[in-house]
């Protein structure tokens, strides 16, 4: 999917550096800072995904690991009983 974006951007980026050099003014100036801003955000997207795929845990012998791809909460069923 990112492989899409990349190019799609890559594309708009080209083509509003030839709309610039073709007809200088304040249209083409704003898709170029949009296409470039969209070319880094799928740079970035992409490095936070990967580092966001890594994960590590250590359980010692007498306890029960957990692991999910992402926030996991782990609570007692009985836990409102005791409440009130």
């Amino acid at each position: 999917m990112t492989r899409i974006i990349k190019f799609l951007a890559i594309t708009a980026l080209i083509g509003s550096i030839a709309w610039f050099v073709s007809a200088p003014g304040f249209e083409p100036a704003l898709a170029f800072v949009g296409s470039t801003s969209a070319l880094v955000s799928a740079f970035v997207v992409e490095k936070r995904s990967k580092q966001r795929a890594r994960q590590h845990q250590s359980v010692s012998r007498s306890s029960m690991g957990i692991q999910a791809g992402g926030d996991v909460n782990i609570g007692d069923i009985n836990s409102d009983k005791d409440a009130k």
